[in-house]
């Protein structure tokens, strides 16, 4: 029997892009930097190499950025249809774009 929360909710699977636009929104950006640079201050390891930067403007959200504008960060979005739909979509698949 199908639990009455799951009766909805269908997974898109698919190679592409298929809900909203194929690049990140400003609230997935956010929400991807500040849950990274959470796990940064509490002491995961940093996914890219340091050398040569300005430690005195370096903080945690700045390290988050340079992960997510280089592509490294393992996370996944998920993004939600009214009628219950849902696509998992690797943050590879999507562009980012600074200062939209």
């Amino acid at each position: 029997m199908v639990s009455p929360d799951n009766r909805y909710r269908k997974e898109i699977k698919s190679n592409k892009v298929e809900i909203g636009p194929p690049r990140l929104t400003i609230y997935e950006i956010a929400r991807i930097l500040g849950a990274r640079a959470a796990q940064i201050a509490h002491g995961a390891p940093i996914l890219v190499s340091l050398v040569g930067e300005d430690f005195s403007r370096l903080n945690e959200i700045e390290i988050a950025k340079k992960e997510l504008k280089m592509g490294v960060l393992p996370i996944t979005v998920q993004r939600w249809l009214p009628d219950g739909r849902y696509q998992n979509i690797p943050i590879q698949w999507l562009k980012y774009v600074e200062n939209i």
